[in-house]
């Protein structure tokens, strides 16, 4: 007969529940993925060292490779992971963006889309250089790659705002997609925010306003 203790041994090695093993080999993974993200930022990608992003984590550099087996496939889980957040979600499923998607005002789901978005370009802008310096390369892809998916996730996004205000007039498709991309872009942000200091609540009331009139043919006026 199998006991209620038995069953509680077999599911702990030394008194430790097999859970806590997986709660810290995934917050090994996340102190591995901050500090390779930190040391891009600082160092650029070349200058970074698999042996510098271990020691950077507290970890061997053994343990980098066993997990993340290549430079490039830690570039791509740092990519991932500063794009979906520490909860591993797309965008699309975010709540920020359903409630978007719920709201019947197009300028107010503007407003929503554009304030969820500038969370991820956040994260995301501190890393362009590293893509930039490693554009053309096998390393590059992971940017590359990164960017269809947003250009994909735009263009339904887009037809979702299409159905809540009709594009203003002359204005085709195909070309509101290609503002709503490169206007509503971590590129952007990083040359407003980053570059030339703006708040980021100014350079979302000029998003909006921007995307609001040359999308719909709205002139928008920013809430208190």
């Amino acid at each position: 007969m199998v006991t209620s203790s038995k069953i509680a041994k077999v599911a702990s090695v030394k008194g430790k529940p097999a859970g806590s093993r997986k709660e810290k080999a995934a917050a090994t993974r996340r102190r591995m993925l901050d500090a390779a993200y930190r040391l891009f930022c600082d160092q650029g990608y070349r200058a970074t060292t698999m042996e510098a992003i271990a020691a950077e984590a507290g970890v061997a550099v053994q343990t980098l490779y066993f997990t993340f087996h290549t430079k490039d496939e830690l570039l791509q889980q740092v990519h991932d992971r500063t794009v979906l957040g520490d909860e591993g979600l797309p965008p699309q499923l975010q709540p920020w963006y359903r409630e978007a998607l719920d709201e019947p005002d197009v300028t107010r789901a503007l407003e929503m889309i554009v304030d969820g978005t500038q969370q991820i370009f956040a994260r995301v802008a501190p890393m362009l250089p590293v893509f930039h310096t490693v554009a053309g390369e096998p390393a590059g892809e992971v940017w590359v790659r990164g960017e269809q998916l947003r250009a994909d996730g735009y263009d339904a996004l887009l037809q979702a705002l299409e159905r809540k205000h009709p594009l203003r007039t002359g204005l085709r498709h195909a070309a509101a997609r290609d503002i709503l991309f490169v206007v509503l872009g971590p590129e952007t942000y990083r040359a407003f925010v980053h570059e030339r200091h703006w708040t980021v609540a100014r350079w979302i009331r000029w998003i909006v306003a921007v995307l609001a009139s040359d999308l719909f043919g709205i002139d928008y006026v920013a809430g208190p």
